[in-house]
C-alpha cells in the first residue's frame, strides 16, 4: 500500500471502522482491489489529485474508499458513513506509518449499487492534504582514533 493509504487504513482500523493487516491479506480491508472475499469488504485506492497552490510541502491524492455489504443496502452505507465521518475534517494529525495528515475532506457516501452476488456498495472520495514521512536521518560514523 502507499504511505498514506497504509497510515489512514491503520488508523481506521485503530478506531475499530474496518480490519487492516499491513503484512498479509488477512481482514477486509484492501488497496486499490476489491476481492470476491470476505463478503463485507473495504477496498482504499489512492489516485493522484491536481498539483497544489500551497506555499507549503505538502502532497494531495484522493482516496476511494469503497464498502461492499451485504443484501440490505444499509450495511454498507452505514459503515462508509462511518468511514468518512472518521475521516472527514480530520486535520494535523501524524498518522501511525508516519505521515502528517493536513486535512482530509469528503462528501456523503453515495451508492454504487449490488455486486454480481447481490452485496450492496457505498462510495465516497476523500480529498487528502499530507505530507510523507520524514525519513530518520543517519547519525555520522564516530571518526576513527
Amino acid at each position: 500500500m502507499a504511505d498514506i493509504v497504509d497510515g489512514i487504513a491503520r488508523h481506521l482500523d485503530a478506531l475499530g471502522l474496518l480490519t487492516y493487516s499491513p503484512d498479509s491479506t488477512d481482514g477486509d480491508t484492501f488497496a486499490g482491489t476489491m476481492p470476491a472475499a470476505p463478503g463485507e469488504a473495504v477496498a482504499l485506492t489512492l489516485r493522484p489529485a491536481s498539483t497544489t497552490t500551497a506555499p507549503d510541502d505538502a502532497e494531495v491524492a484522493q482516496l476511494q474508499i469503497r464498502v461492499r455489504g451485504t443484501s440490505d443496502p444499509r450495511v454498507s452505507g452505514r459503515r462508509c458513513r462511518a468511514i468518512r465521518d472518521a475521516l472527514h475534517g480530520l486535520a494535523n494529525v501524524e498518522l501511525p506509518d508516519g505521515t502528517w495528515l493536513v486535512l482530509a475532506t469528503a462528501p456523503l457516501p453515495a451508492p454504487m449499487g449490488t455486486d454480481s452476488n447481490g452485496r450492496h456498495e457505498h462510495v465516497t472520495t476523500a480529498a487528502l492534504d499530507f505530507t510523507a514521512p520524514t525519513p530518520t536521518p543517519t547519525p555520522d560514523p564516530e571518526p576513527a582514533p
